[in-house]
């Protein structure tokens, strides 16, 4: 074998080697899922432990949305994995016992990417959480008590 025939049999192995693959990764999340994910979830729940009376009707909920009007959240998941989320932040502050002082602070807005990671929906400003979907129910369960919260449950609309 000549070094011609040499360095031709060389460039070949090396073209057939760095050729790639014709076929299209698959996606990790079908069409299907997206399709049944995707839309508007509202803030149905916001649960807290112990319950708390912040309205002073005199009936203690766990459940922060019927005792504050001003609470409310918003999570858009769109078709192409980015999302919005709007949420109201809240002050809370120990009182005395198992009493806080609620109320509402200010609008937050965030952005980012969502995933479907072994069933839950991660999304990439909140890495730490994941959100189980149950139809077109979004859970968010943290299992806190006040300060921090129990659970979140949004509402596909």
């Amino acid at each position: 074998m000549d070094i011609r025939s040499f360095f031709a049999l060389i460039f070949l192995i090396i073209i057939t080697s760095c050729s790639k693959d014709s076929s299209p990764a698959e996606p990790k999340i079908s069409q299907d899922q997206i399709d049944a994910i995707t839309g508007l979830y509202n803030l149905s729940e916001y649960m807290v432990s112990p319950a708390q009376d912040l309205n002073n009707d005199q009936v203690f909920s766990q459940n922060l949305m019927e005792e504050l009007d001003c609470l409310s959240a918003s999570i858009i998941l769109r078709e192409d994995l980015s999302y919005s989320k709007f949420a109201m932040q809240l002050n809370i502050s120990p009182i005395t016992n198992d009493l806080y002082a609620i109320s509402c602070n200010f609008n937050e807005s965030t952005s980012g990417t969502w995933d479907l990671v072994n069933g839950q929906i991660v999304l990439s400003e909140e890495s730490e959480n994941s959100y189980s979907l149950d139809g077109s129910v979004l859970t968010l369960t943290q299992g806190n008590v006040l300060p921090e919260f129990q659970s979140q449950v949004f509402i596909k609309q």
